[in-house]
């Protein structure tokens, strides 16, 4: 009863802090299971192809990437639809309640750019149900084993220290799902090995629905389904059978893969996440150490608690434990997995906080911890000051673990620029490797700026901007000519160095305050002087009266053919225009965009 009771209030504790940021972090890669529900409900179909010429096409994400087009002509989800399958239940509710506030008498046109806003509230609100329940689920399966101060301490690593926290929780990634479902095969073979033969059944199926729901949620999870049916086989001989009859669960979706797709693994079978072109040694090299210790992505960067994972599995090869098997198996399956991620090129996930693939292996990392605490706990009290550096150690890193964590959830917005800002790091990968620029360090002092709010819309501060374009250049420092030509659509990154002649301080793009950022824009302007876009410059530093500073950005040229104008100026950004003696830009490019013949 009492382990009940622990288990609700853990539920309750981690669901408020996982909402308390009142923000979604996902991205375009989350929308089709975020729909495919509500679509169905209301639409009744599973098609999408309603959503050909939504606003996720043309509004919020300008690209859609995460829808595919089938091969029986209609439009489906590009990504697996496990997590949709598991919270359906979630969203049944969440339909139910907006026909009745808000929809009662009307259609809901999902389609409208109106509906985002519960897109992304209900998308938010499920993740963190499901991930509060998966901490729950773990809590209890540590509890099998261990006393409940070690189970408290390792629960609290996995839900707070790690990516569960600014991952799973934030939005309706596959990871989260795809956690749930394994803590649940972990939790019901534990419990199935305490069980008396004839109540055994019960949670042996219940692990074979899991184990077949895991593909279809996230397909390089299935190693944790292979690892579970060899455990099974091997510890349960012919009760394994009930088990593999819970694996009618991936049916759902080997059908849905087979009737879009024509393959088992649907739209995956194109994914960008491989590439035709031979994979080397340098590949994996950077691979494996971006995974692991890249200040950018750095599994040991973001969370470096996780380093006694390691101690833990040491413990289990001693077999020091009764009923180590599971953990064992499940532990190579989740090597294989984190090997696995070694052979990506696109390793760092695009733009995520931290290491978002890594998200996969944290139950059985977290899991392992535990295995390290049982041989040191006991050691504590009695000998406490023997251990005390140990113990400091351990402290310290599991804080500091949190406190990344911390500062990513609340201070993600504007910290999620670093992946943009000053250059995009999905084609600029050296930034990952940026020691004075890391993503940890520009959502710290995001953090700070939000206790204390800098204030850059006074009269004073504006008057005293002033500054000098000297000099730009191309990324090989090669000066940019008074007159270019480029191909329409050309992309090219242009360096700038300039000269702070004002008395104000500039703030440049690390101090991650964005409004009132120093920058310098960039507007094409066609023959007839009409604007066409504009681009950004990011200045680097915090330079002072006379100080000098570099800035660096990629600029999207005119997609159009023709006679432009790029007019550069110096701004801080959403507040003012630096005061000139007149309207006449401080640095003039002209631009022929010509066409291919």
């Amino acid at each position: 009863m009492i382990t009940v009771l622990e288990t609700i209030l853990l539920f309750v504790f981690s669901l408020l802090v996982y909402l308390a940021n009142g923000a979604t972090i996902s991205s375009g890669d989350t929308a089709p299971n975020t729909l495919l529900a509500f679509n169905f409900l209301e639409n009744h179909t599973l098609h999408l192809d309603a959503f050909k010429q939504s606003y996720l096409c043309t509004v919020s994400y300008g690209s859609c990437y995460f829808f595919a087009e089938a091969n029986n002509g209609h439009l489906t989800s590009a990504y697996p639809i496990g997590t949709a399958i598991v919270t359906f239940p979630l969203y049944v509710i969440f339909y139910l309640y907006l026909k009745l506030t808000e929809y009662l008498s009307v259609p809901i046109d999902l389609t409208s750019v109106s509906f985002e806003v519960h897109r992304l509230f209900f998308e938010k609100l499920a993740a963190s149900i499901t991930t509060a329940f998966t901490v729950s689920i773990f809590y209890l399966s540590l509890r099998l084993k261990f006393k409940r101060g070690l189970s408290l301490v390792t629960t609290f690593i996995f839900a707070f220290a790690t990516n569960t926290w600014m991952t799973s929780s934030q939005g309706l990634w596959q990871h989260g799902i795809s956690n749930l479902a394994l803590v649940s095969i972990i939790f019901c073979l534990l419990k199935a090995n305490r069980a008396k033969k004839h109540h055994r059944n019960k949670w042996l199926i219940l692990a074979g629905i899991a184990c077949g729901l895991l593909p279809g949620i996230r397909p390089t999870s299935a190693v944790y389904t292979i690892g579970a049916i060899i455990y099974s086989v091997f510890t349960y001989r012919r009760q394994a059978i009930f088990l593999f009859s819970g694996l009618i669960t991936a049916v759902p979706s080997i059908v849905w893969n087979l009737y879009y797709f024509n393959n088992l693994v649907g739209g995956y079978s194109s994914s960008h996440l491989f590439s035709e072109s031979p994979y080397s040694l340098n590949n994996f090299i950077e691979s494996s150490l971006g995974t692991l210790i890249s200040p950018g992505r750095g599994l040991l960067i973001f969370s470096p608690i996780l380093v006694y994972s390691l101690l833990g599995a040491y413990q289990i090869c001693q077999r020091k434990y009764d009923q180590d098997d599971l953990i064992g198996c499940m532990s190579v399956a989740g090597f294989i997995l984190l090997f696995s991620y070694f052979l990506y090129r696109f390793w760092w996930a695009g733009h995520s906080y931290g290491p978002r693939f890594m998200t996969d292996i944290l139950p059985i990392f977290c899991y392992l911890i535990s295995y390290y605490l049982v041989n040191i706990f006991p050691k504590v009290l009695p000998n406490y000051k023997i251990i005390s550096l140990k113990l400091f150690i351990f402290i310290t890193l599991g804080l500091f673990s949190t406190l990344v964590q911390l500062a990513g959830a609340f201070a993600y917005n504007p910290g999620v620029l670093w992946n943009a800002i000053p250059l995009n790091v999905d084609l600029y990968h050296h930034r990952l490797w940026d020691i004075k620029d890391s993503q940890i360090e520009r959502n710290m002092r995001a953090s700070l700026n939000q206790i204390i709010k800098p204030n850059f819309d006074n009269a004073t501060y504006i008057q005293g901007l002033d500054g000098v374009i000297q000099k730009i250049t191309d990324d090989q420092d090669q000066p940019i000519q008074s007159l270019i030509s480029v191909p329409p659509g050309y992309v090219q990154v242009f360096k700038a160095n300039l000269k702070n002649t004002g008395v104000s301080r500039w703030v440049g793009y690390k101090s991650a305050v964005v409004i009132g950022e120093t920058r310098i824009r960039g507007r094409f302007l066609n023959e007839k002087n009409n604007l066409i876009s504009e681009v950004r410059m990011f200045v680097s530093g915090n330079p002072r009266t006379n100080e000098l500073v570099n800035a660096i950005g990629s600029i999207n040229f005119p997609p159009e053919p023709g006679k432009y104008k790029l007019n550069f100026d110096l701004i801080a950004e959403g507040v003012s225009e630096f005061p000139k003696i007149n309207d006449k830009s401080l640095y003039v490019i002209n631009v022929d965009v010509i066409k291919p013949k």
